[in-house]
């Protein structure tokens, strides 16, 4: 599963120039199998993840807890202030994460709060921004 986005990270005294990535998507489930020798249906499991890689998919992806980047909605549009840089993008082509940044780690963290499987399965989603930089969680 994939998604092309956009977002930049300010960390320690860097920032990194607004910049897009082609994502991809793995997640591992461990549980009780049910009878049909099954522990969760790929094709559910699939669908979920779809619908969550769409919502991001051709978006900037702008963190709404960071005390670095200043987000602010007005009327259509989402302005963004890091340091000296301002931005203004249009409402519909953002997506702000409740969190303090977009790493991919953080996006895996997002993505697993939004896929919602039963308590009693373990789920790691890991979020690539290219190979060799990939970021999970698993609770």
């Amino acid at each position: 599963m994939h998604f092309s986005a956009s977002h930049f990270v300010k960390s320690e005294g860097e920032f990194e120039n607004l910049h897009g990535h082609n994502y991809s998507l793995r997640i591992k489930l461990t549980g009780p199998m049910n009878d049909e020798g099954m522990v969760y249906d790929f094709r559910e499991v699939k669908s979920k993840a779809l619908k969550i890689c769409k919502t991001l998919d051709h978006k900037v992806l702008l963190p709404g807890e960071s005390k670095t980047i200043k987000v602010t909605k007005s009327e259509e549009f989402i302005e963004v202030n890091v340091g000296e840089k301002r931005y203004v993008f249009p409402e519909e082509d953002c997506v702000i994460i409740p969190t303090k940044a977009t790493t991919a780690e953080l996006l895996a963290l997002y993505i697993h709060e939004h896929l919602d499987f039963p308590k009693d399965f373990n789920v790691k989603v890991c979020v690539s921004e290219s190979a060799g930089s990939t970021g999970c969680y698993k609770k």
